[in-house]
């Protein structure tokens, strides 16, 4: 009896020891999960504020825009009125056409020459630039564009397709 008296508390004892590391281990997860919570603590997000800044940036985004246009605008025309400028005649419209363009086009010219109006775009101080501008246009099936100067709104010379 002695021997299973041996065995039985051989066995209590590697019980005892086997619960006792099951609590440390139960007490350490509890102790580092709340200390993990403690440090790393996640901000509440304001949903409100980040809509606010984000139409903030929108609307930030659009005066840029506007004003990047007013900027080009003014750069066009102070160009126009300074210097021999060179431009894409795209196309004529007759006098009565005139209602179908957009007073928006900063970037072009018009030149009535009765009955037509005649559109030029864009605006630039060298001839290799308005070049490039009408091949492109040629390849878009524009096949009679070409390119004039200008001193303000008066057309100096049509100059030859290279």
């Amino acid at each position: 009896m002695s021997k299973q008296l041996h065995s039985l508390k051989r066995q209590n004892n590697l019980l005892s020891y086997g619960l006792i590391i099951l609590s440390l281990l139960v007490i350490a997860m509890v102790f580092f999960g709340s200390l993990s919570e403690w440090l790393v603590k996640i901000p509440e997000v304001d949903t409100t504020e980040i809509a606010q800044l984000e139409e903030r940036i929108s609307r930030l985004e659009n005066e840029n825009i506007e004003l990047r246009n007013i900027q080009d605008f003014y750069l066009a025309r102070n160009l126009m009125t300074s210097d021999t400028i060179y431009s894409v005649q795209t196309g004529m419209l007759p006098i009565e056409a005139t209602g179908f363009i957009s007073p928006g086009l900063a970037n072009g010219i018009f030149v009535e020459t009765h009955p037509y109006i005649k559109y030029s775009i864009g605006l630039y101080e060298t001839l290799e630039e308005a070049n490039t501008l009408r091949k492109a246009l040629v390849e878009l099936g524009f096949s009679d564009a070409f390119i004039a100067s200008y001193q303000g709104t008066t057309r100096l010379k049509i100059h030859r397709a290279e």
